[in-house]
């Protein structure tokens, strides 16, 4: 009964721009826009689609209704709108990362000033907002109350109430609430004070300046002294304002990225020529549906911040720009510039630092603790794991040939690198490159003293198949089977495998699961370079000295202590050895270093 009223309606749904409705049991659950309904909800029903949320939402509507535009614009506009208003299940939204405080201005005959932290949705019908302010925000908020006189209370102005409050005997207020008649001065106040939020700081204070020598020429003293301590004031606050990049500006380079279920969004915000601060956003993408997800993001984060008068996008998003700088330009009621610097450039400057940001932000969305806890969670699960993954120990093996052949373990405790119980060994057994036979080693001189509860929870080895089972035969050799998990992590393809299972585990390359490998992975390995490194450079250096006469063992400390690798030591002038050893030894070490270089 539910698919044939269904049904029906799918057979009468028009060609035009519009808002479609999905519900199941009378409640919303899904609303998308359309440029043609007809063909876009047609598509929901006529075929099989690959992604399993469009599966389960298909599978979960029941009705469907209709809102018909006149434009595609105004679809989108009304779908934002109705978004806001049902928050449907499957439906994205923006989280703001972390939102600055703005300044507010209103616009009524008297307006107030305010601080306000919450970006849900900036009415700039109804005031002007400057911002965001990473630091420095409320000061300069009372900074301008202080100087200017503007109000921050929410009086009624429409009423003239009977007596000024505190703040006008305080003088930092001209209590319009009671003196209508201080309009224009109050204006005037207002409009430096906008002035000042816009950048434009020297030309009040020039403007003061001005003023405070008219008054001292009249003789008005007391009115030169207040104009003098305005100015102070806002030298500060001048000075203390973030410098300028270029010529004056009004825009923001906007950086978008996906990784895994989560959308990622990143703008520096330049405001008159001033990079002012960094907005950060985040979209959770799981179980949710949409067609543009950059268009989305976009109207969603200025539908939450100021929209300047220029965006900078990354040249690949330049085919999408028409239609989302009309919907921005309905909204603000201003023309919108989209520039996509694609040569070196200012704007090419300030893009890539932008996405430096953005990367910088991702890093940090995957090391918080709720997303380690869900990706060592999803370990533990997926591999059936008898003990929980809290404590990982992971072993590289590091040579050239044999050579300086060095052993790495690094340690991951809940998640994250806990450098203080890294671990590295010089391998003894042979000077060819047998790893199994380094790893027998290793193994055995971690594990052979250590009682069960001071096991990690899982041995992490770097390898394959072969080398994970190479480590249980030596941990069954120990007696020390079983104790803790052994995996191994291969290169390759990022597989995961299990000891006693021939097949491997893999996870998706951006989820923080695998991702919590490959920290500790690539720590081990990381470590593990530099102590072979280190070794190899100490052979070097001990090779090339031992060949000169008069650099005994002791000298030869000296400058491997000193100095750390033949190259430094080519590198200093005589004068420079000479502080360390006799002239003659260390004229003898830049003939013969220096002669073979």
């Amino acid at each position: 009964m539910v698919k044939d009223v269904l049904n029906e309606k799918l057979l009468d749904i028009p060609e035009n721009p519009g808002v479609y409705i999905m519900k199941k049991d009378k409640n919303i659950i899904y609303i998308g826009k359309a440029k043609n309904l007809k063909n876009r909800v047609s598509s929901y029903f006529s075929h099989e689609h690959d992604h399993e949320k469009t599966k389960e939402l298909v599978r979960n509507v029941d009705d469907i209704e209709f809102i018909i535009c006149k434009t595609e614009v105004d679809a989108f506009i009304l779908e934002n709108n109705l978004i806001k208003k049902h928050n449907p299940k499957y439906n994205i939204n923006l989280k703001d990362e972390k939102t600055y405080p703005y300044i507010r201005i209103s616009k009524e005959d008297f307006p107030n000033i305010k601080i306000i932290r919450t970006t849900k949705k900036l009415d700039s019908k109804n005031a002007y907002y400057f911002g965001p302010y990473p630091s420095g925000g409320v000061h300069l908020k009372k900074t301008i109350v202080r100087v200017f006189k503007i109000r921050d209370c929410n009086k009624d102005m429409k009423k003239t109430h009977a007596r000024p409050c505190l703040k006008y005997h305080m003088k930092t207020c001209l209590a319009p609430c009671v003196f209508k008649d201080v309009k224009n001065e109050y204006s005037q106040f207002v409009e430096s004070a906008k002035d000042l939020l816009k950048g434009q700081g020297k030309e009040v204070i020039d403007r003061l300046k001005l003023k405070m020598e008219e008054a001292s020429e009249n003789m008005e003293f007391e009115v030169a002294i207040t104009y003098r301590e305005q100015i102070s004031e806002l030298h500060n606050t001048v000075n203390n304002q973030i410098s300028e990049y270029g010529k004056d500006l009004d825009e923001d380079i906007f950086t978008f990225k996906i990784q895994g279920e989560t959308a990622f969004i990143c703008t520096l915000n330049v405001r008159e020529g001033k990079i002012i601060g960094k907005t950060s956003a985040t979209i959770d993408l799981r179980d949710k549906i949409y067609d543009d997800i950059l268009e989305m993001a976009i109207f969603a984060f200025y539908d939450r911040h100021p929209i300047p008068r220029n965006i900078v996008l990354s040249p690949d998003n330049e085919n999408k720009s028409e239609k989302i700088s009309e919907i921005l330009e309905n909204y603000s009621k201003k023309k919108i510039d989209f520039h996509f610097p694609k040569i070196k450039s200012r704007r090419k400057e300030l893009l890539e630092m932008a996405e430096t940001n953005l990367n910088g932000d991702i890093e940090s969305f995957y090391k918080r603790k709720s997303i380690i806890e869900e990706g060592l969670y999803k370990i533990y699960n997926a591999l059936s794991l008898k003990r929980y993954p809290r404590k990982i120990e992971c072993f590289d093996i590091s040579n050239i040939q044999g050579k300086d052949a060095v052993a790495s373990m690094s340690v991951s405790v809940e998640g994250r690198a806990s450098k203080k119980d890294y671990r590295k060994f010089k391998i003894t057994c042979k000077d060819t490159p047998d790893d199994f036979m380094m790893m027998r080693e290793v193994i055995t001189r971690r594990y052979s003293k250590l009682e069960p509860e001071q096991f990690p929870d899982v041995v992490l080895i770097d390898g394959g198949l072969g080398q994970i089972n190479a480590a249980g035969e030596i941990f069954k050799e120990l007696g020390k089977e079983g104790i803790s998990e052994l995996l191994s992590l291969a290169k390759r393809d990022e597989e995961i495998y299990k000891y006693g299972e021939k097949i491997p585990y893999s996870f998706p390359k951006d989820q923080e699961a695998l991702k919590i490998f490959q920290r500790v992975r690539d720590e081990a390995h990381r470590f593990g370079i530099t102590y072979h490194r280190k070794l190899r450079s100490k052979r070097i250096i001990s090779s090339e000295l031992d060949k000169i006469d008069g650099i005994g063992p002791k000298r030869k400390e000296l400058l491997i202590k000193k100095f750390g690798s033949v190259t430094k030591i080519a590198e200093q002038s005589i004068e420079t050895l000479s502080q360390l050893l006799p002239y003659d030894i260390a004229l003898k070490i830049k003939e013969e270093i220096i002669s073979k270089k």
